[in-house]
């Protein structure tokens, strides 16, 4: 999987400590979609337990799926105050811009409690 999408990079965060983030590489209106790439597993499955090591990192997709990010999306930094949000079609998961967001603007999405907790934030 090589997800390609002019539209972002990845660079250092503008969060200390956070390692690297994504940014937009142009201006995106709001609304913008990123599609998440990833691996889609069915919660409380063999293959979600296999992947216990991703728990912090899995996106709920509606009911029973949690997806398991390997692109861009994965290096969304959390924020109590994001610019992006999650939006689910059928099984098919988005990180949807909230508003106009700036060329070289860092995008940032508000982790799950389990994530927060997890990393030691709030």
């Amino acid at each position: 999987m090589n997800e390609t999408d002019p539209r972002f990079y990845v660079a250092p965060s503008t969060i200390p400590g956070a390692g690297r983030g994504l940014f937009a590489s142009v201006p995106l209106e709001a609304g913008a979609k990123l599609a998440v790439l990833g691996v889609l597993i069915e919660r409380g499955s063999l293959a979600d337990e296999c992947t216990q090591f991703a728990d912090a990192h899995k996106m709920r997709v509606g009911e029973s799926g949690l997806m398991i990010p390997l692109g861009f999306a994965g290096m969304v930094n959390h924020s109590l105050d994001p610019n992006v949000e999650k939006q689910v079609e059928g099984t098919t998961l988005y990180l949807c811009t909230l508003r106009p967001i700036a060329a070289h603007e860092e995008l940032f999405y508000t982790y799950s409690d389990y994530a927060r907790d997890r990393f030691g934030l709030d």
